[in-house]
């Protein structure tokens, strides 16, 4: 894997946790003291779709791998002839990456915006922990 491919695939793996962090640092900074009682009242509202969306991020672990393996084969079928081989799986396995990693991080971002309006921080932690992990097993599987 050449290095620019690997800073693409190591800055995938901590979006969801950079995302959190931006959030928090926004919301402090930019947001009114008040907004902190409407996150107080929404927060028992919200909390259960935090944790639903850490089994929501467990299952989309397997679709993620799925779709990555989809897309490889079928750049690999259309790859024109005279082009690498080699060249052209390390295109097809990029691109795959960062296109079927983004359905893992999508309940981390939907649980970020949970904690916005105030779930608490375990749920969300949890749910960014699980896309993470997805997301770090389809950068191993990157060739």
């Amino acid at each position: 894997m050449r290095l620019g491919s690997r800073a693409l695939v190591y800055s995938t793996i901590v979006a969801g946790p950079v995302a959190l962090g931006v959030e928090t640092l926004l919301r402090k900074s930019l947001f009114p003291p008040d907004f902190e009682e409407l996150r107080s009242l929404l927060g028992p509202k919200v909390t259960p779709i935090a944790w639903a969306l850490c089994g929501v991020a467990v299952v989309t672990i397997a679709l993620g791998v799925a779709l990555q393996d989809r897309i490889v084969a079928q750049q690999l079928r259309r790859t024109p002839p005279g082009i690498d081989p080699e060249v052209a799986r390390a295109r097809a396995s990029l691109g795959a990456f960062l296109l079927a990693a983004t359905i893992p991080q999508l309940p981390a971002i939907f649980a970020t915006f949970t904690f916005m309006v105030g779930a608490p921080l375990l749920p969300v932690l949890v749910c960014i922990g699980i896309s993470t992990i997805g997301v770090f097993i389809q950068g191993v599987r990157f060739k």
